[in-house]
């Protein structure tokens, strides 16, 4: 789909209560719905937020194990995005250390941002970033955006390999004050065959963080603000209509055997372990679910290279699990939650059923 942190995307369009309350020293309980996360202002700790937003101050440690980029609870820094959710399940009383697998929770239950998606066309995006006040190339929350929509969101070439269904959804791209949209970028194909340039299967798109539409004109750009990024967002980056960017994912019994195999990965990585995002080469079309469970699996001799071909006649080995988190018609985003070994680009994957 991280080390940062995880994500995993719900079609929704829109989203209330974006916004947080501020919390202060003083205890100050928020009404309403509870927002997605917090930025974090002068003066906050985990403390006062979870006696704000939860109603309890003791409960502090499960908050603090939503966000595994929070590496000491007793430091948070203005700025600082603080995930919430609202603790509407028995079990877990907020006694306690975070666990290893900071978003997994007693019953397995994981609380997962958005990392990335395969389309099998390449998307058709509604607005683009097109400049920024800020003097540096890397986008933070906060940060005054300028966007454009509609015909200014595409390049000159674009616009010229356009047919009249394209121009007449250009056109009807027009944003409103309040609005949300992913920022997203393009980083590549997913291939059936890695040694065939023509088995293309689909395009990767990382899904970087949010933006807020501020002000709409007719005369200038569009102004927006970003509210949340989980990947560094830049000039020139996509805008889609907005995900639901946290939800939760509870591990799903199979209803059948399967065999699958990582395919691709969210990060440009050789090896990955627990916490990284892949891709399986494996569906809805197959009888994938969210929530599903996969063993990896490799054969290797102890003194090979991790993902040196090995001897067939070597067993299969179990080196590591995965869930499923995003499930698509041909393919799944899944993230890794054990490994005992290096996992690689084509491994084998099993689901069984029941489990």
């Amino acid at each position: 789909m991280l080390k940062r942190r995880f994500i995993t995307s719900a079609a929704t369009l829109a989203l209330t209560g974006i916004f947080a309350a501020d919390a202060s020293a003083q205890t100050v309980h928020y009404s309403g719905r509870t927002p997605d996360y917090h930025v974090v202002r002068s003066g906050d700790t985990l403390w006062d937020l979870s006696g704000s937003y939860y109603g309890d101050q003791y409960n502090w440690p499960r908050l603090w194990s939503y966000n595994a980029h929070v590496t000491n609870p007793h430091w948070i820094y203005p700025g600082d995005i603080v995930y919430l959710k609202t603790p509407s399940t028995g079990g877990d009383t907020g006694s306690g250390d975070p666990q290893v697998l900071a978003q997994t929770q007693q019953d397995g239950q994981m609380v997962l941002p958005v990392a990335g998606f395969v389309s099998a066309d390449r998307i058709e995006y509604a607005g683009r970033i097109i400049a920024s006040p800020k003097e540096a190339n890397m986008l933070s929350p906060l940060d005054k955006v300028w966007v454009g929509f509609g015909e200014e969101s595409y390049t000159e070439e674009e616009r010229e390999d356009m047919d009249e269904e394209d121009r007449r959804k250009m056109a009807a791209a027009q944003p409103n004050v309040g609005e949300l949209y992913a920022v997203v970028r393009e980083v590549g194909e997913v291939k059936t065959d890695e040694d065939d340039d023509e088995a293309v299967a689909g395009y990767k798109y990382l899904v970087l963080g949010t933006l807020r539409i501020d002000e709409v004109s007719d005369k200038y750009h569009d102004t927006a603000v970003v509210m949340q990024t989980w990947r560094e967002i830049e000039r020139g980056d996509y805008l889609i209509p907005y995900e639901r960017q946290v939800k939760n994912v509870q591990p799903t019994a199979s209803d059948r055997d399967g065999v699958a195999k990582i395919v691709d990965s969210v990060d440009a990585l050789f090896d990955f372990g627990e916490h990284h995002y892949v891709w399986v080469n494996k569906g809805a079309d197959d009888g994938i679910r969210t929530g599903n469970r996969m063993f990896v699996y490799q054969r290797f001799e102890g003194l090979d290279s991790p993902g040196e071909e090995a001897d067939s006649k070597i067993p299969w080995q179990r080196v590591g699990q995965l869930m499923v988190l995003d499930v698509r018609k041909n393919y799944s985003l899944a993230v890794i939650t054990d490994s005992s070994r290096e996992i690689n680009i084509g491994d084998r994957l099993e689901m069984y059923q029941g489990f």
